[in-house]
């Protein structure tokens, strides 16, 4: 088997000190140890944590600085997810989650954590043990690696051997996870990926509230009012740069950005939104208001098509002889928007 070297990324948060969690082994791996490498994969460091965001973590691992495992007692396992720009940790009914904040190299993240809404009422009283692994107070540094994989000998197949993934504190300590990929379905519409989303500025051209019975059954379909004015157009562009990929909402007004990931099967992911400041007046402000609000920490499930010639007019702006695409996006929140293709905008500082 080729052996691939594993790209590494220090993706960060802040000055976690850690007091505990269940340990497998009593020695550590650190950042610069070698081990042989088998069923690896090149991830550019750009999309480490979108590749990470296709698995399902659980805390596997705890060390300090010097080596010595760290244990928590409890009986629920402590369980990581990934999304752009957040991470959430699970133990039973208790949901943790920290959001990752600009810092300085080498920790490129500076954060904190923040208690959410509990996911159920059955967790045990003593089982909430992930703020342990955290400071609760100020913030905190940490770098996000990808680990070696370690043959599965039991198996004898290394493909089968879990992915691993360790958070490294800036204090020293480390919480490794293991994680198996998520099964995801193969999409059923035409290939979507970043390189296609990025090519084009997608404009809003419908955008539908659905309401559904409590058994899943479509009740009621009403147009959403503020994304229909003709003098506050609204689009979409997707970018990628050497850090991350990125979205950008344009009613008119302000101008945004949020992290995304595109999962295999079509599922986009949006983080927090940053936008400028600017007042947008009363119509532009609810407008934009809407925008971002349905839009940011969703989740939504992209669905390609070209559109028939009948449904592009001919003063639209898209007469080339690129594709005319529909993009629709279901909102896990249950909207409905369709987006079309046009040419993107040229700028002064493009390279020719």
């Amino acid at each position: 088997m080729k052996k691939v070297i594993l790209a590494s990324v220090m993706f960060c948060s802040t000055l976690l000190a850690l007091s505990g969690c269940q340990s497998m082994s009593n020695t550590s791996l650190s950042m610069s140890d070698s081990i042989v490498q088998t069923d690896t994969v090149e991830i550019p460091e750009n999309k480490v944590m979108q590749w990470s965001s296709g698995y399902n973590w659980q805390l596997s691992e705890v060390t300090r600085y010097d080596g010595q495992p760290i244990t928590i007692h409890g009986t629920d396992p402590i369980r990581l997810a990934i999304d752009p720009g957040s991470l959430h940790f699970y133990q039973g009914c208790n949901h943790d989650k920290i959001d990752l904040f600009t810092g300085a190299p080498p920790y490129s993240y500076a954060s904190y954590i923040v208690q959410l809404p509990a996911t159920c009422t059955t967790s045990r009283p003593d089982d909430h043990n992930i703020r342990t692994l955290f400071q609760d107070y100020g913030t905190y540094l940490f770098g996000i690696k990808l680990l070696p994989t370690v043959p599965s000998t039991s198996q004898g197949n290394t493909f089968a051997a879990p992915k691993r993934l360790a958070l490294i504190m800036e204090n020293g300590n480390q919480l490794v996870f293991t994680g198996m990929a998520k099964t995801l379905p193969a999409p059923t519409s035409l290939p979507i990926n970043a390189e296609l989303l990025k090519r084009y500025d997608w404009h809003l051209v419908s955008a539908v509230d659905n309401h559904y019975d409590d058994k899943g059954q479509l009740v009621s379909r009403k147009p959403i009012g503020n994304f229909y004015h003709s003098d506050w157009p609204i689009s979409v562009t997707f970018r990628d740069d050497s850090d991350q990929t990125y979205v950008s909402f344009n009613s008119g007004c302000n101008g945004s950005g949020a992290p995304y990931f595109l999962l295999d099967d079509n599922t986009l992911k949006i983080g927090m939104i940053i936008s400028t400041m600017m007042g947008c007046g009363e119509t532009g402000n609810r407008i934009e208001t809407a925008l971002f609000n349905l839009m940011r920490d969703s989740s939504s499930q992209l669905s390609l098509s070209l559109q028939s010639s009948e449904g592009i007019s001919t003063s639209s702006k898209n007469q080339t002889d690129m594709p005319s695409y529909n993009l629709l996006q279901t909102m896990e929140s249950g909207e409905t928007l369709v987006w079309q293709n046009q040419e993107l905008p040229k700028r002064v500082y493009d390279t020719k």
